[in-house]
């Protein structure tokens, strides 16, 4: 890892987040929306606005997930102190499948996210992971057998272990 050659005075000063004035932060106030059918009353029309859903569609288009949409809006809607955290991961799965169906009706492909589109396995890898498996199983079971003829119990030792009384 490179080191900086000059420091950094812009960074913020240690307890800085504590010297400002109680409940002047958005998120240090009560949220305005304490619900999630009231955060999905916020979203909704605002998704599906004349002047919003072109945009939305534009940037679903372009193969950025719908989760990662969803999480973006629904941070901001934390940060802005529109609804909590947990209100917003309540809300987030629902906003991606409304994204969806947007996407759906307007007949663009999306992205959900879940997946990587470049993971497939290298079969090499795969066949070698087999191997040092197969090696692995049939040390332990040499070892098993091993140990089955002499089947005797150790007595724990060390500072903190239990003395046995028989």
């Amino acid at each position: 890892m490179p080191f900086r050659k000059e420091p950094a005075f812009d960074a913020p000063i240690p307890g800085q987040s504590l010297t400002a004035e109680p409940k002047s932060r958005p998120w240090n106030n009560p949220p305005q929306l304490d619900t999630v059918e009231d955060a999905m009353e916020y979203y909704l029309p605002k998704l599906s606005s004349p002047e919003f859903a072109p945009r939305l569609l534009e940037v679903i288009e372009r193969g950025i997930p719908l989760t990662s949409l969803a999480e973006t809006i629904v941070t901001g809607g934390a940060m802005q102190g529109i609804h909590s955290i947990d209100v917003g991961m309540l809300v987030s799965p629902i906003l991606v499948v409304f994204m969806e169906g947007m996407a759906e009706i307007a007949e663009i492909k999306y992205n959900l996210g879940d997946k990587d589109k470049d993971e497939v396995a290298d079969p090499q890898l795969v066949r070698k992971a087999m191997q040092e498996l197969e090696k692995t199983e049939s040390t332990i079971k040499e070892t098993k057998e091993s140990e089955g003829a002499d089947n005797q119990v150790e007595e724990p030792t060390g500072l903190m272990a239990r003395k046995r009384s028989i």
